[in-house]
């Protein structure tokens, strides 16, 4: 759980929240993006290896000054036939008393790719989360009725990332994917600084030990 005791002083002294959207694997491309407190984008990139981006967290700022959201990736073995990435089923209706330890099983569905950049970062003392990005947008009603992950869509993404959740300084231009679900890891990590959870964030889980946080609005 996380420790709430202390979540005004992470307001007062945190000053970047960095989001990163992970790629099953070096190949494809990730996002990260980064937040002020008054929800300015510093920084919307892409890289393909974790080294790269362990570089430019330890170029941006002191490491006690930030909070990092990394994004779990889908495990692409499973992407197959009923577990289809999309398809998955990460809610299931529940009608009886199960064994709290089954509450979380959904989270073995995703690769460890990026498990031991949190643990880098931990022992250097930097705030870290993980968070699932399909639940993230779900949560912040950022869903559109185009086909998933096409131009449309993500069009629309940019759009309601910035009038729903009021981010400041959205290019004109479209955005990559990646980086778009990154702001998302952006705002979820402004939202463990700058609010209470249950209020702005909830906690559903945890992946390697770290807590996975789920945002509101």
């Amino acid at each position: 759980m996380i420790d709430n005791t202390n979540n005004q002083y992470k307001y007062t002294n945190k000053f970047y929240f960095v989001g990163v959207s992970l790629s099953p694997n070096s190949i494809n491309e990730s996002g990260f993006a980064v937040l002020d407190k008054t929800k300015n984008i510093i920084r919307i990139d892409k890289f393909f290896h974790l080294e790269d981006l362990e570089n430019y967290l330890e170029a941006l700022a002191p490491l006690d000054t930030m909070i990092v959201c990394v994004d779990l990736p889908r495990n692409i073995v499973m992407n197959i036939g009923k577990w289809r990435q999309e398809a998955r089923n990460t809610r299931t209706f529940k009608i009886g008393d199960f064994d709290m330890q089954q509450r979380f099983l959904w989270t073995k569905r995703f690769c460890d790719r990026g498990s031991d950049l949190c643990k880098t970062l931990l022992d250097l003392e930097v705030d870290v989360y993980r968070y699932y990005c399909y639940l993230a947008k779900n949560n912040l009603n950022l869903n559109s009725p185009y086909k998933s992950r096409s131009p449309a869509d993500c069009k629309h993404l940019q759009m309601a990332i910035h009038h729903s959740l009021n981010v400041k300084g959205i290019p004109s231009n479209l955005i990559p994917l990646s980086g778009l679900e990154a702001l998302m890891g952006a705002y979820t990590a402004l939202k463990i600084g700058t609010a209470q959870e249950g209020e702005g964030y909830f906690n559903i889980g945890e992946h390697g030990g770290i807590p996975i946080i789920n945002p509101a609005v």
